[in-house]
């Protein structure tokens, strides 16, 4: 039996009483949340950048919670606003941050540099994740920093970025030997001999990307196809110098292929590709269209002549 009292302000449930006060919450302020606890992992993860820059200008409190979120903040992305990141943004971003594992700076142009980006992987040796794709204001100096100190990498996307030479290629392959995603779409001064050594080094390799590069040839292929038995996707689209004949080793070989990219090769036919159809491989070319399509019934069906 419950009883509210309005006079008394009394709850009696049970025989017990209660004063209504104490059961009455205080208000707490937003500044007194579990800042690690509550705040960083509920309210700012699903903040964007502007907003947290927003608040970071509140207060003199407020710019300490941002501080302390970025520094102990393990992922970076700043995708939708890599266009207008300046240099300054950019290193408050990224200041005193020394537990990085996903950094995703596609796009990004005039706020990183070779010496920015050089500061950063010294400090985060932990990385696991990168992507540069598209960054045109940084060279090979960061990919070498990069791999001379991120040992544990999984996985690189370097799409578009034109500035990749063979050696810097060659740096990444001996020193990040955990690699299992690799993006290289774009990157012209790549050929055979880089790859050759990219795969004979990195074993994991589940997913690779040579799209647009038009150096590589049937030479680099076949040892893809050799020496890569967990390859599960390549992307070849474009390398019009590839033939049907380092795609049956392909199929021969690479049991756990599962996707194919081979548009725009041009040499490429369906004499190689219907093996890796026979295995359910999925290609992004269409096979050639049949006269009779299923099972036929009957007899062919009879045709008239008709001469005038």
């Amino acid at each position: 039996m419950q009883n509210i009292c309005d006079g008394d302000a009394v709850m009696e449930e049970s025989g017990r009483k209660i004063d209504l006060e104490e059961c009455t919450c205080s208000c707490i302020s937003f500044m007194e949340l579990p800042w690690e606890d509550v705040v960083f992992p509920y309210i700012f993860s699903c903040l964007p950048i502007q907003m947290l820059f927003r608040l970071r200008n509140v207060s003199r409190q407020c710019k300490e919670m941002i501080r302390e979120y970025f520094r102990t903040s393990t992922y970076v992305n700043i995708v939708r606003v890599a266009s207008r990141m300046t240099s300054e943004a950019f290193q408050i971003l990224t200041k005193d941050r020394c537990r990085i594992l996903y950094l995703n700076l596609r796009n990004a142009k005039d706020c990183i540099s070779d010496d920015l980006m050089a500061s950063l992987f010294r400090a985060n040796n932990r990385l696991q994740k990168v992507d540069l794709s598209n960054c045109s204001t940084v060279s090979n100096a960061s990919i070498h920093v990069m791999s001379m100190n991120c040992h544990n990498l999984t996985s690189l996307i370097l799409r578009e970025c034109h500035w990749l030479s063979v050696s810097g290629l060659n740096v990444i392959s001996m020193n990040c030997r955990q690699l299992e995603n690799v993006d290289l779409t774009a990157c012209w001064n790549i050929d055979d001999e880089a790859v050759i050594v990219l795969i004979m080094c990195c074993k994991k390799l589940r997913f690779l990307s040579l799209a647009k590069i038009y150096g590589i040839t049937d030479h680099s292929l076949e040892i893809v196809a050799r020496e890569c038995p967990c390859l599960n996707h390549l992307n070849v689209q474009g390398c019009w110098r590839i033939s049907d004949d380092s795609i049956r080793l392909l199929a021969e070989y690479c049991k756990s292929l599962s996707a194919l990219q081979i548009r725009e090769c041009r040499d490429v036919t369906e004499t190689s590709l219907s093996k890796l159809r026979a295995r359910d491989v999925k290609i992004d070319v269409r096979p050639p269209i049949s006269l009779y399509r299923g099972p036929r019934l009957g007899p062919p069906p009879k045709r008239l002549n008709v001469q005038i």
